[in-house]
């Protein structure tokens, strides 16, 4: 069987998926919604089995497919464990309830990221909506004793999707929709099955536990072909912590000095002093203001990027910047960005969502939007992706390496302001860049622990508690320590951490693994904008297997 073979078949399997087809920007199976029940389960992971004997039937015919034949093998085997994983002897995918996800994220792509007629894409949602009862019917015999703070978790997204139905209503009568009645039927259907939804979380007995256990936690690593031991990936975090201290005390005694500040000023202290002094200048009503500020620095950021000459810019690409929706905040602490879709033909648009409130409004400030924008817009996420979605390579495109993306990120962060970008406020920039960047080594930390349950791993030479019992005032101590986020930042990012289990730690690792090869490339005699250049245009590739393919190439 040939390479083009096997990936068609490949193709058909993940394109089964009505949801994937949503989120990869293919025109089919978009009025479907995935199947929950446990005979679907079954068959999936009997066709991943099938799937990699056909694997082992290739015979590569040149480097790029060698790449390829392992990404494929990696995608599987992270498919499996997504179903297999498992707490206290059962599906972790059981104990970890995420309907509202799965109903209402494709909905907000339909509406906020699809380029074909608007009443087309209302099809593909009522019809989305009608299914939502019998979805929901299956999805519940598959909930076994679900962990309490997931469940908490859901129910506040469940909470937040009535409006959003709401919204999706007034979108279609302001389009003068002809079928409304089968569009608010639909509707109250999906509102009904969503009260019983919440009603039988509610009334569930929940357990405490998240931990998968070190074994497992081991199978998560190798998944995602991070080469590093977890003793290892510690070791890590702790000397970045202990180096970045250093750095923002050394940053901290010259902003000192520059704003007239007391000498025992704190990093905190300071870090408030600040975001208090560099505040974005209110004007007129709710949270516009701060959107429309963002997008003027993402104009900036890219006159500089073309200016520079630092990156490969030569792609069709857009980006939307909008407010998080509500029923996506609980998951979305403080910004995230919805990547282009990788099948979909024409220009690379990505959505950038920046999670507001009037808790957070400190944290956007005029030293942390461009840093925002750097690592979100370009030449961060949206650029790497949008190269990406580029590739001839089907799995390339689609392929979630998460270290390569966040280590590319993280990486642009420094390397942007090197450039000096923040002019006379780089070290301001810097600093509070520090400070907040001071989250990947409690990320690694705290991931490594929530998958394995053992506190060792939040051990990061700081004066940390760690005798609480609950994991996640233990993990939101250190969270605190290290970075200074107010609560509510901090136990959004605690939910996201307990549930996207190896994702965490990739923005330590993959910064790590990023200069280290950066520095490499360049000891070869390659330019800075050589080196983005063919990381950019490999596709989406862990590192550790990029590595390998470029510094032979």
């Amino acid at each position: 069987m040939s390479l083009q073979s096997f990936s068609n078949t490949f193709f058909d399997f993940v394109s089964s998926d009505p949801n994937f087809c949503v989120y990869n920007g293919l025109n089919k199976n978009l009025s479907d919604l995935p199947d929950p029940g446990k005979n679907k389960r079954i068959a999936t992971q009997g066709k991943i089995k099938l799937l990699n004997k056909m694997l082992d039937g290739i015979q590569p015919q040149n480097k790029d497919e060698e790449i390829d034949i392992k990404l494929y093998r990696l995608y599987l085997e992270q498919y499996r464990l997504g179903l297999e994983l498992e707490i206290d002897g059962v599906p972790q995918n059981m104990k970890m309830p995420r309907a509202a996800e799965a109903i209402s994220s494709p909905l907000f792509m339909l509406f906020a990221n699809d380029k074909r007629d608007p009443k087309l894409r209302l099809v593909n949602i009522i019809s989305r909506l009608e299914k939502v009862d019998g979805f929901i019917t299956s999805y519940c015999r598959n909930i076994k004793e679900p962990v309490k703070r997931w469940v908490e978790m859901e129910l506040e997204s469940v909470k937040a999707l009535p409006d959003f139905f709401e919204t999706l209503l007034d979108w279609a009568r302001s389009l003068e929709f002809k079928n409304m009645e089968r569009f608010e039927k639909a509707t109250k259907s999906a509102r009904y099955a969503l009260s019983r939804y919440r009603a039988f979380l509610e009334n569930s007995a929940t357990s405490e536990n998240i931990f998968i256990g070190e074994e497992q936690m081991h199978l998560v690593l190798k998944s995602m072909a991070i080469t590093k031991t977890p003793e290892e990936l510690h070791l890590i975090a702790k000397d970045f912590t202990k180096n970045n201290i250093k750095q923002m005390d050394e940053l901290k005694e010259v902003l000192i000095k520059k704003h007239n500040l007391a000498p025992t000023t704190t990093s905190l202290e300071l870090q408030e002093y600040l975001n208090e002094n560099f505040q974005v200048k209110r004007s007129g009503k709710g949270f516009e203001y701060i959107l429309e500020r963002y997008k003027k620095e993402a104009i900036k950021v890219e006159g500089f990027i073309k200016e520079k000459d630092l990156f490969p810019l030569d792609i069709d690409q857009s980006m939307k910047i909008i407010q998080t929706p509500a029923f996506m905040v609980p998951t979305i602490p403080a910004g995230a960005m919805m990547p282009a879709l990788p099948l979909r033909e024409g220009t690379k648009e990505c959505i950038v969502y920046l999670t507001l409130s009037e808790n957070l409004v400190d944290e956007h400030t005029e030293l942390t939007i461009p840093m925002m924008m750097i690592h979100e817009g370009i030449p961060g996420h949206h650029l790497q992706f949008a190269w990406a979605a580029e590739n001839k390579s089907l799995i390339r495109k689609i392929y979630s390496a998460m270290d390569l993306s966040e280590g590319w990120t993280t990486m642009l962060e420094d390397y942007v302001i090197d450039q000096g970008y923040a002019g006379e406020y780089g070290d301001e920039m810097r600093f509070i860049g520090k400070r907040d960047l001071a989250r990947i080594g409690a990320r690694v930390a705290i991931d490594l622990y929530f998958m394995s349950g053992n506190a060792k791993f939040l051990d990061l030479g700081l004066d940390i508690d760690l005798s609480l019992n609950d994991p996640f005032m233990k993990a939101g101590a250190l969270l605190k320590e290290v970075t200074g986020f107010i609560e509510d930042r901090i136990q959004g990012e605690l939910n996201w951490y307990s549930q996207e289990r190896g994702y965490p730690l990739c923005y330590l690792t993959g910064n790590y693994l990023m200069w280290d090869l950066k520095k490499k490339f360049l000891q070869k005699g390659f330019s800075d904008k050589e080196f983005h250049s063919k990381v950019l245009q490999a596709g989406n590739i862990p590192i550790s297997i990029l590595e390998n393919y470029l510094l032979r190439n």
